[in-house]
């Protein structure tokens, strides 16, 4: 299977991979492990003619998805344990414009018994654009039920990030 359309945790790992030249081309630091690499669309441009500030947020929301897939999380099931955020806050520093390159990361910050801090950034060829941090609590979406993060998931994310533990 074609790994763009194989939704193995694995397959989703290696597409969240940042290699050096990304780092070098973008100024990410050592310590972010998981990104992709996108265009700003005409889509993301408001009238100013950069992008929005919703544009942001839809990137880091795709990044989350990929990370979360790729630590053993599944795509939304109304019956199984998700993530549900709690609080989110973003910090716009650089304008990006349409068709700018932009490369798209996130991590996990912390992790408590049902719960875990993300971070997120955007990042163009002139350095970070925009930083975000959101509260995610792992719930049965169903029942609204919190649930303890699974030991393989809680395993997977300390491999990737080494997060602080509450």
């Amino acid at each position: 299977m074609d790994d763009a359309l194989d939704t193995s945790p694995a397959a989703v790992r290696r597409r969240l991979t940042i290699f050096d030249a990304d780092r070098a081309a973008y100024g990410i630091p050592e310590d972010w492990q998981s990104g992709m690499a996108r265009l700003v669309e005409w889509s993301d441009v408001d009238a100013f003619a950069h992008a929005n500030h919703t544009a942001f947020l839809l990137w880091f929301e795709a990044a989350r998805n990929l990370y979360l897939e790729s630590i053993g999380i599944p795509r939304h099931a109304v019956d199984k344990p998700g993530p549900v955020m709690m609080t989110l806050t973003t910090r716009y520093l650089k304008p990006l414009a349409y068709h700018d390159p932009v490369f798209v990361t996130a991590r996990v910050k912390s992790m408590r018994r049902t719960s875990f801090v993300m971070e997120y950034a955007a990042w163009g060829k002139d350095g970070c654009a925009c930083t975000c941090e959101a509260l995610l609590v792992l719930m049965i979406n169903a029942t609204g039920e919190k649930v303890a993060i699974p030991d393989d998931v809680r395993a997977a994310i300390r491999a990737l990030d080494a997060p602080e533990e509450q």
